[in-house]
């Protein structure tokens, strides 16, 4: 590979499945079962579409955040990021922590004052069940248990005044 490739992996967020390709940054991809010069292009419409030499497949960007994308291509849902091998490997290296961790931190996500704590060190939650209230900019933000646990503390109390990131309950995750 020279200089100017760059190597990159789609990882299918479904199966978790690679692929390994690099691209020239001008269209040309290369890959190990095909190579051909593969375009993303949007026409004057609007509308998306990629070509490879004489065929086009519209393409619809259903959601991209960061590096991971959802596309709609022949009324097929393709889920995926792009990684390079390096975030692929800690990818990996932080999945197989995380599975050893069964503690979750939950931080605030902005600065505000707690108007209702709901729950009590020991207390079993699902995942959806409200744990607090915060209140930022004049809008109450119900702060949900993302998964099923018990509540191993509680770091604030009603009244509190949090800044971001500030711990405001620790869970513990069960099986």
């Amino acid at each position: 590979m020279n200089s100017l490739n760059k190597e990159l992996i789609a990882l299918n967020k479904e199966s978790n499945a690679e692929q390994r390709f690099s691209t020239d940054g001008q269209g040309k991809i290369q890959h190990s079962v095909w190579d051909n010069d593969l375009h993303f292009e949007t026409d004057e419409d609007g509308f998306n579409f990629i070509s490879t030499g004489d065929l086009r497949y519209p393409v619809e960007i259903v959601s991209h955040h960061q590096n991971d994308y959802e596309l709609l291509m022949n009324g097929v849902s393709y889920n995926f990021s792009v990684e390079t091998p390096f975030s692929i490997r800690r990818k990996k290296l932080l999945a197989t922590q995380a599975s050893e961790s069964t503690s979750i931190r939950l931080k605030a996500p902005m600065p505000g004052k707690i108007l209702e704590v709901m729950v009590r060190t020991g207390d079993s939650v699902k995942a959806g069940d409200t744990l607090l209230i915060l209140e930022a900019m004049k809008m109450q933000n119900a702060i949900l248990a993302s998964t099923k646990g018990v509540i191993k503390k509680v770091h604030v109390k009603e009244g509190d005044t949090t800044s971001k990131s500030d711990l405001l309950i620790e869970l513990e995750k069960e099986a």
